[in-house]
């Protein structure tokens, strides 16, 4: 089993960290937030059908077997489609395979006009030429050297990588990994069709996140949501703090379903639904904070900050319940969510709609919040003067 796991991790590691970087790359600006925001609606719905699989056959003799088998299933999916995902426009840039990359961007744009795949082709020509520079003779430890100490890729490491830590640290994979103990503590009697919902919840979420986060923006759909978390958790701590649980086993002292215990429950999927829609999905979207030349290495980093905070949390959880109680844990993860919201405002630079070679440069403007924001208004004005201008000549065509 041990030797299972490995084995698996190395290809749910893999997938981690490629899928997003590879849906940067591929994504048309404009709809880019929102594939990113399909692969992770692709995660919370692959983890309601798992919490789905585990119900139907937690008392089915030697039910471990067909949930186990059936994790199979997915990854002979994903061998059998590969290959027909295109390759990287922009690594076949890089490599000088212009014509493959030509050909991949008119399958991505559906049907551009030749003046608009030569300027989408010159703007990754001219990023794949400087990358190339900067990067000639370059090794990985080099690249990893260039991630830490030029300026711009370090504020964009500090902005993407520490949303991340906050969603990891924020305390919502204590729930999907605890959520069966969680909710036995409490009193329920089937944590486990609890644990359904909470993941569906997540998963509906998800789904709210990638439609509307190409339109309202990332930082502003952070910013109106992102308050939530801390108000969920806050009003967990005090419920439990009327809830009897003996600290040393983590059992409950009480046989029934208290008032507090249903207070806990509905403020989980308050906090669900406020993390899933927030954090949860936008912090795998900073992958297009880095420039091509350190790109990899910068969504390896993401990728390490995610599950090493996950590891952290989850090895430390039911610690933290023991000997900060309950109510201590989840104010503590209260104090995180209220700590990152502050840090967002600050630090985290709305750049959804811009193209990667422009989100290169937000960040050589220090954190880029206010360079990004006046950037995206030179941006809409110059659509709405060529709006204007088309349709001034279609009417004097009239």
């Amino acid at each position: 089993m041990a030797v299972g796991r490995v084995v698996v991790g190395f290809g749910v590691g893999s997938a981690a960290m490629v899928v997003p970087l590879y849906i940067a790359e591929v994504a048309p600006a404009k709809a880019r937030g929102r594939l990113i925001g399909l692969n992770n609606m692709s995660i919370t719905g692959g983890q309601v059908i798992s919490y789905a699989i585990g119900a139907a056959f937690a008392n089915v003799n030697h039910g471990w077997r067909y949930m186990v088998g059936l994790g199979a299933l997915p990854a002979l999916i994903l061998a059998a489609l590969m290959p027909f995902c295109p390759e990287s426009p922009r690594h076949l840039v890089y490599n000088h395979r212009q014509e493959e990359a030509r050909g991949v961007l008119r399958r991505i744009y559906g049907h551009p006009s030749d003046v608009q795949l030569a300027s989408v082709l010159a703007s990754i020509s001219a990023a794949c030429d400087e990358a190339r520079e900067i990067n000639e003779g370059a090794t990985r430890w080099t690249k990893i050297k260039q991630l830490h100490t030029v300026p711009s890729n370090l504020r964009a490491l500090i902005s993407a990588c520490g949303l991340m830590v906050i969603s990891q640290l924020s305390g919502f994979n204590t729930l999907m990994y605890y959520s069966s103990t969680l909710f036995a503590l409490v009193g329920f009697d089937n944590p486990t069709a609890v644990g359904i919902v909470v993941a569906g919840t997540n998963f509906i979420m998800t789904w709210v996140n990638m439609m509307v986060i190409d339109k309202m923006g990332r930082r502003r759909l952070l910013l109106s949501t992102g308050w939530g978390m801390s108000v969920g958790l806050i009003a967990i701590a005090v419920a439990f703090s009327f809830i009897p649980v003996d600290l040393d086993t983590l059992d409950l002292k009480s046989n029934s379903v208290s008032p507090p215990a249903i207070v806990v429950l509905v403020f989980i999927i308050w906090f669900v639904i406020f993390y899933g829609v927030s954090v949860g999905n936008t912090a795998w979207m900073s992958t297009d904070f880095f420039p091509l030349e350190v790109r990899a290495m910068g969504t390896m980093w993401i990728t390490c900050s995610s599950w090493g905070s996950n590891v952290i949390v989850s090895s430390t959880f039911l610690s933290m319940m023991k000997s900060m109680t309950p109510s201590g844990a989840f104010g503590f993860y209260a104090g995180i969510c209220g700590v990152g919201y502050v840090l967002i405002y600050f630090f985290y630079p709305e750049v959804s709609g811009l193209s990667l070679e422009e989100i290169k440069e937000v960040f050589k403007h220090g954190f880029g919040v206010r360079y990004a924001r006046n950037l995206r208004k030179e941006r809409r004005d110059i659509i709405q003067e060529r709006l204007r201008i088309q349709g001034k000549t279609a009417v004097l065509g009239h």
